[in-house]
Order: C-alpha cells, then structure tokens, then sequence
C-alpha cells in the first residue's frame, strides 16, 4: 500500500468510526434526563465556560487556561481541543459528548487496536483478524463507560498509547535514547497535565519498562543497551519534571504538600472489594479472553501483550493504595489489558479449524451485546438470560423518577427564601445532593450553603446549621461505604427524628423522589444551641477524635 493509499484508508477509518461513535454517543444522551452533578457535570460546565470565554475574548482564554494548568486539579488543558465543537456545535451535552469519542475516544481505540494487532498478529494470521479486532477496540466498554459519563479521561489514554508505542519501538529507550526519552518524557507529561492522578499509570508504565528492559538486556548480556536505556529514561525524567515545574509548580507543590492516602481515606475499601469492582466493569467473556490472550502470549512470546498486562497491574495496586478506582480511574489498566484482548481474538480468528468470517461475525456479535447490554436499559433487560455477555456493572443513562417532585422542591425553596436565607442539603448521592439542585437550577447558586460531602476531605461544616432551610432524605443518601459519610447521616437522623440538632427546624414539606426515597423539606425555627453543637460534636467524635467543637 502506497503512502497515499494509507493516508487515504486511516482517514476513512477515522471518520466511518467517528461518525459511528457519535451516532451511539446522541442515542445515548437522549435516553438520559438532562440532569447532571459532581464529576459528570463538572468537565460538562468548564467545557460550556471555556468555550463562552473563547469566543468572547480569546486573549483572557488564554491567561485563564495557563493559570488553569498552573494550578487546577481539574486542568482545563483537557477541553482544550473540544473547543471547535463548542463553537461549531454549541454547548449541548450532545457536542461535548461526540467531542470526546471523535478527538480522544476513538484515537485512543484505533491507536491501542493497531498495536495490539500488530503485536498479535502472524504470517498465518487470518487478513479477517483486524476487523474484529477493529471492534472489539472501538466497543470496548471501559473506553465508553466514563465518556458517556461526561469525565473526558480517556484522553490521558491517547497519550498513554503513544508513550507506549516510543517505549516499545525504541526498545525500551536502548534505540535513539536520546529522542525516544524526549518523545516518551513529552507523552507521560502530556497524560498528567490532562489529569493530575494520571501520575499513577505514568509510574506503573516507567516500572514495567525498566523491569523488562532489564530482563532483556539480561537475556542477551548487552550491557551497552543498559547503558542507552538509563540516558533515555535520564531524557524522560527530566523531559517530565522540567515540563512540571515550568507550567504547574504551585501544583506541584500542592501535591508534594499533600497526603492524598488521608484526604481520599473515604473513597478506599478492601482490597478485594477493589478487584471486584474492576472485574464488574467488563464481562465475563471478555475476562476469559483477556485471560486466553494472556496465556497465549506467554506461548508465543508476544512481550508486548506482557509488557501492557505488567503496566496494568503496577498501575492498579499503585492507585488502590490511595482510593478506589472508578470508572475513569481504570481506563489505563484496561488500555493496557486490550493487547491481551486482542491477542486471544487473532488467534481465534486464524484457527485452522475455524472459517475466519463465521469467528468474526461472533466477536463482533460478542463486543456489541457487551456494549449494548452495558449501556442500554433495553439491552440490559433483553439480554438478562445471558447476563455473562455484558459487564456486571451497568452504565445506564442517567434518569431520576419523579422528576417533578424534584421541581416542586426548587419552587418551594425559591418560593420561600428570602434574599438573605441560605439552604444545606444533609444527602450526598445520585438520588439528592446539593450539587444536583444547583445543576437544576443554577440560580440558586448564590443560596446553597455547601455542605460536607466526604468525611476525610471535608469535615463536618457547622455554618451550615446557620441555614434557615435544610433538605434532608430517608432513609439517608450516601454514595461511599458505611461510616465513610458520617457528616451527612447523623445531622440527617437527628433532623428527621427531631432530636438534638433537629429540634431547631420543623418539617414544612415531603417529596416523593428516586428511588423511593423520601426528601424532606425543614424550616429553622430557632438557632441551633451550643448545647446540640456539642452533642453533635460528641457523636462526630467517636470515629474523628480530632475533629474540634467549633466557637458557637
């Protein structure tokens, strides 16, 4: 194939896949309620505002985005290339969604899809082999879960993907260490300065880079090549903290200054719940692939598919030391287990006894009810009998039942406050929370006094017991593990059971919402005493003995 050709087919790839991608990524958000909070709206709302500024004074953008890099957890380096959609499209969930599958989601599948082929694939290799693994790539459901979600993650990935390919074309760095470690150097930054906890997958693929450069340079006692590798990952290092310290030190300094294990503390279970999470989020099918894939690597020495498995299982015990992995957060263990994936699907596709074109349609058959069953209430139910097909952990669109009885709570706020009043919601979930009211009615911003969300970050917040309106549920909602939210479900059990604290506010109105959980209405009736401060304060105190009862 001529260059021209290539260019010719890749770009014909590209836009068949996109255009598929985004057909899926529209019918997807039309099935969802246009209501979003916490992680799913915050890239979503940074995406509207950039793009608004962009327009309006790309001067002022600019200073914005370099500060933003600079200091931000959630750097809006990240939307930067979405931009074209906002300004072309709009600021629709639809452009920021289908932005995300046509820049970073199916780069990223078309990228790691390739490699992982060309690694797999042999001279007796069936031709079918690369459409299936094509699909398998473009479907596979850790890529979409969090995009469809609204977190544009799977970026990282892209730059992961590429530092995986220098990596592996240079040999781990002992070929050009020099430009090998600057192009890797210049990938691995990329992937942090798109999302700080990138940092984690950044070490885990160093780690399996040195370990197995170090196995080969031991197999073939070239001592030279160590020699070549230490100045490419020299090259890399450098490449990497000078990049760091030069556009985001006061990050930087925050991070070093930081004990995330403590302040994430409520977002880590046990270790196997952490497996279990991970092993939910694709089928059955595909584990015993991954696991096919990965014995047939070791048979067939296919070091890449080894040297990837190795990456993903640093990067997962790395990252679990410090919280659980969500859905975003297990996309780079799952990039790094599709060369293994991919490995079983080209050798089920170019087994002798099989016709090529029958074992594909049956991959290609398997990937689409996985992603249909996954993300698609429909498929979910249809597909129930043969719920191994699918992933055990559903990413459906998101909806709310009774959706006017969340509406007839922001009238009844609005219509009760007074410009001076304040209202706190004691609920942290997908059911209530105060971030999903505002993203409602974004009006009542300047009302909401925020309240303690996650015990270890936040700390129980007393000013908002100065607020004249408190919305609290029953049974309590909570999104983490028992005991990890205690700064909203005892305020919560005391205010519907009318004790302690409670005794300051009276019930002034019910709500029937999701999920047959009840909301509740209070009014202040009188402030909050020291006494129930203290009392409050004593129960916080018996799993947070530092916490100190504040000046009341």
């Amino acid at each position: 194939m001529t260059k021209n050709k290539s260019l010719g087919f890749w770009t014909g790839t590209y836009l068949c896949t996109v255009l598929l991608g985004v057909a899926l990524a529209v019918i997807y958000v039309s099935l969802e309620e246009p209501v979003y909070y916490w992680d799913f709206a915050a890239y979503f709302d940074t995406f509207n505002r950039q793009g608004t500024l962009l327009v309006q004074s790309p001067l002022e953008w600019l200073s914005h985005l370099r500060a933003s890099i600079a200091t931000d957890d959630y750097s809006a380096a990240i939307l930067v290339p979405l931009m074209p959609f906002h300004i072309v499209f709009g600021d629709s969930r639809f452009s920021y969604i289908a932005g995300i599958v046509a820049i970073y989601l199916v780069p990223t599948a078309l990228f790691i899809g390739r490699m992982s082929y060309l690694e797999a694939a042999t001279e007796t290799s069936s031709s079918r082999s690369w459409l299936a693994v094509w699909i398998a790539a473009f479907l596979y459901t850790p890529f979409w879960a969090a995009t469809l979600r609204g977190l544009p993650d799977v970026a990282g990935c892209l730059a992961l993907s590429a530092a995986t390919y220098f990596l592996w074309k240079s040999r781990f760095l002992t070929h050009e260490p020099v430009i090998s470690g600057v192009r890797v150097g210049i990938c691995l930054w990329l992937a942090f300065v798109l999302r700080r906890w990138y940092a984690y997958p950044v070490v885990g693929v160093g780690i399996s880079a040195a370990l197995f450069c170090l196995l080969q340079v031991a197999k073939d006692r070239d001592f030279p090549a160590l020699r070549n590798a230490a100045v490419g990952g020299l090259c890399a290092v450098l490449v990497v903290v000078g990049a760091a310290l030069t556009f985001q030190q006061p990050l930087i300094l925050k991070i070093l200054g930081t004990s995330y294990g403590d302040l994430y503390s409520g977002y880590k279970t046990s270790f196997v719940s952490q497996v279990d999470q991970i092993g939910s989020r694709l089928s059955y099918v595909n584990w015993l692939l991954i696991v096919v894939g990965l014995y047939i690597s070791v048979i067939r020495r296919n070091r890449f598919s080894l040297f990837c498995a190795v990456a993903s299982a640093l990067t997962f015990f790395l990252f679990t030391r410090m919280q659980d992995p969500d859905r975003h957060h297990s996309m780079p263990m799952f990039l790094w287990l599709f060369p293994a994936y991919a490995q079983a699907i080209v050798a089920i596709v170019s087994m002798p006894a099989l016709r090529s074109r029958w074992s594909t349609a049956a991959i290609s058959v398997a990937t689409g009810l996985a992603f249909f069953g996954t993300f698609f209430p429909l498929g979910r139910q249809m597909l129930s009998p043969i719920s191994d097909v699918f992933a055990r952990e559903a990413t459906l669109p998101l909806h709310l039942d009774n959706l006017s009885e969340y509406r007839r709570l922001i009238d009844d706020l609005v219509g009760r406050m007074r410009p001076e009043d304040r209202f706190s919601v004691f609920a942290s979930g997908s059911i209530m929370s105060d971030s999903l009211l505002y993203e409602m009615d974004k009006d009542l911003y300047p009302r909401i006094e925020w309240t303690c969300q996650v015990d270890s970050r936040d700390q129980f917040r007393p000013g908002v017991l100065k607020s004249r309106y408190i919305v609290v549920t029953d049974p309590p909602v909570t999104h983490l593990q028992s005991g990890a939210q205690l700064c909203v479900t005892i305020p919560d059990q005391y205010i519907v059971e009318g004790k302690g604290i409670g005794a300051a506010y009276r019930r002034v109105a019910a709500y029937q919402l999701s999920g047959d959980v009840m909301g509740y209405l209070y009014e202040q009736v009188r402030p909050v005493s020291k006494t129930e401060i203290d009392a409050l304060y004593a129960d916080l105190r018996k799993k947070y003995p530092g916490w100190t009862t504040p000046e009341w």
